[in-house]
């Protein structure tokens, strides 16, 4: 059967993804690309994306380049915070999976796992992460139920939740249905749609 999978790219960011990491406006990283600082394309969608050796080679050159124009610059090495992400999968071969596609859609993220939705409350409570990756059906505490508890918890909600399931929409629902601003991706999941799903997830938060 031949492959119909859609081609990933190389590894890249989205405007917002990277105006957020290194704590500057989108309008500025849009310049910077506009000035050749950054190497960019734009999807078939429309939506710009910055590769992302690119974008790590310009804030290597920043940093080393520090006394000049302020307005030109980005953060400091030193002071940008990876985005990290909970990945929550009872599965391990299916967790392992969710992580190697996490690393290609977020390069350089922070990782954590979790087994169930109660472990994933725990590691929310220590550290509130950027991003949650949660599959539905798992022992103790299914990711419906987590997620349907951190809706409840106002500004202590992840600002980016994404919902993987081998069930259909429908069972979904018959389980308590998911919050608005929550996508569910059926499994096995499509890299491609997956990698675009988190992006999207991120500039929205």
């Amino acid at each position: 059967m031949p492959n119909s999978r859609a081609p990933l790219g190389p590894p890249s960011y989205s405007t917002a993804h990277l105006a957020r990491r290194l704590g500057v406006s989108v309008p500025t990283v849009q310049r910077w690309v506009d000035l050749g600082h950054l190497k960019a394309w734009k999807t078939v969608g429309g939506h710009r994306r910055i590769d992302a050796e690119s974008a790590e080679n310009f804030i290597r050159i920043q940093t080393q380049q520090r006394g000049g124009d302020a307005a030109d610059a980005a953060t400091p090495a030193e002071t940008v915070v990876p985005f990290s992400v909970l990945v929550v999968d009872d599965n391990p071969d299916d967790r392992d999976l969710l992580c190697a596609l996490v690393e290609i859609a977020v390069p350089g993220a922070r990782i954590v796992v979790a087994p169930n939705g109660f472990d994933a409350l725990i590691e929310v409570g220590k550290s509130m992460p950027d991003l949650i990756v949660t599959d539905i059906t798992m022992p103790h505490m299914n990711g419906v139920e987590m997620i349907r508890h951190l809706s409840t918890q106002g500004d202590a909600r992840p600002p980016a939740i994404v919902a993987v399931s081998s069930h259909t929409a429908a069972h979904v629902e018959k389980l308590g249905g998911l919050p608005p601003g929550v996508t569910l991706l059926a499994k096995p999941v499509e890299p491609a749609k997956f990698v675009e799903t988190v992006n999207l997830a991120l500039d929205g938060s």
